[in-house]
């Protein structure tokens, strides 16, 4: 038992460790951006912010583990919302810029009412339904570039200098000045790190769940979900301590859609997953309760500290319900 906590402490080093490099990596790239690139910055920001979740989730499902797979998925779609914007909001009011509730917040209701469909439905994420999920990322990236357009060139700029910003606060999670001298071989690395990270902390969620008689999609929404998040959790946490609260809202959000549309796409064009009735009629609406709740505290333009109470405390009630009604 003590070697399988010394192997997820490891693992979950190194996936933090891996994505801090990969993100480093990607600041040369942020700091050429120009105000014709904001799109693909914005795009660059929510696969950094989603990569550990997405191959703890590849590797779990390629071992036959689909519900750690979707868990850690499903999972960490709440953790981004209850838990690091819950205490994110609890330590300080965020404000939430209006070009991102019409360009991003929307989406994320949508592709989360989407998958709620498909798990009500017929309890399961076909491929065929992978290949939808991953069509429906198109409109979200057209939206992107069409707004992208009508922005002023001081937003744009503004706009420019948030992506840069936010790789500072996911990669060195402290905001300063990042110089990197040879970003591919420290990318490459970051990715091996990823990539060994997963398969460690992954095996270790499969042994809790063996040992334990856990299910899959508890540890997977659990453990498998807040471990991979811990990164985003400090990076909000930095951003708000240097005033950049706005950021915590918009990068969520963008990761949220990747996680729900590009992740859950391509794990189950891989494998497709099938959900149980405890995952269909629990988890799922328990997702959709969170993110209506937080999409109503968006429009209002921000999240009070009394909002992100009452956001942290959905999570907690999530965990408690999951772990109750199984």
């Amino acid at each position: 038992m003590i070697i399988e906590v010394v192997f997820a402490l490891v693992g979950l080093y190194l996936i933090l460790k891996g994505s801090e490099w990969v993100t480093d990596a990607s600041i040369p790239l942020a700091k050429h951006l120009n105000t014709t690139y904001i799109a693909v910055g914005l795009v660059l920001v929510s696969i950094l912010l989603s990569l550990p979740e997405l191959m703890v989730s590849l590797s779990a499902t390629f071992k036959g583990y689909n519900g750690i797979g979707i868990g850690v998925i499903l999972g960490s779609i709440i953790v981004n919302i209850g838990l690091i914007i819950g205490i994110s909001a609890i330590i300080h009011p965020l404000r939430v810029p209006r070009h991102v509730i019409t360009r991003d917040a929307v989406f994320m209701v949508i592709a989360t009412i989407v998958v709620t469909l498909l798990a009500l439905g017929d309890m399961q994420v076909s491929r065929r339904d992978g290949v939808i999920l991953l069509l429906l990322y198109i409109p979200y990236l057209v939206n992107i570039y069409e707004q992208e357009k009508e922005l002023a060139i001081a937003e744009r700029r503004k706009e420019s200098d948030r992506i840069a910003r936010t790789l500072q606060f996911i990669g060195k999670l402290g905001g300063a000045e990042i110089v990197v001298h040879n970003p591919i071989w420290i990318f490459i690395g970051g990715i091996i790190m990823l990539l060994i990270g997963s398969e460690l902390f992954t095996n270790t969620l499969i042994s809790f769940a063996s040992t334990f008689a856990i299910p899959e999609l508890l540890i997977g929404l659990t453990l498998g979900a807040l471990g991979p998040s811990i990164p985003n959790l400090a990076a909000a946490l930095q951003a708000i301590k240097r005033d950049y609260d706005e950021l915590a809202i918009s990068e969520t959000i963008g990761s949220n859609i990747f996680t729900l549309l590009v992740t859950l796409g391509v794990v189950s064009i891989v494998n497709p997953l099938t959900m149980d009735s405890s995952t269909a009629m629990t988890t799922t609406p328990a997702l959709l309760l969170v993110t209506l709740v937080f999409f109503g505290f968006v429009l209002t333009g921000k999240i009070s500290r009394r909002a992100g109470l009452l956001l942290f405390s959905l999570y907690i009630l999530t965990i408690i319900a999951e772990i109750v009604l199984r």
